[in-house]
């Protein structure tokens, strides 16, 4: 089964991008940093449906920043912070 996946030059290149597109999303999202589970932050401010998305976005940062401010959210943090305890 493996022996016919890889026969051909084309179908062995062809598997390795896969793989390495695999590794490469994997790691990604394992090196993304989050937020708190406990942290939701809501902006909190009127922002139109037809708003550019930074502008939401930047609604959502100002609202965080300042629950990270008053002690109500931690900062981010890798995905996988506490493996060695």
């Amino acid at each position: 089964m493996i022996s016919r996946l890889l026969s051909t030059p084309r179908r062995r290149v062809a598997a390795v991008l896969a793989a390495a597109a695999a590794v490469v999303a994997s790691g990604s999202w394992v090196l993304w940093p989050v937020h708190d589970s406990s942290c939701v932050v809501y902006s909190g401010a009127y922002v139109p449906m037809n708003a550019p998305k930074a502008e939401a976005d930047a609604a959502v940062q100002r609202r965080y920043d300042k629950a990270l401010a008053d002690g109500v959210c931690g900062p981010e943090r890798a995905r996988f912070h506490n493996w060695t305890r």
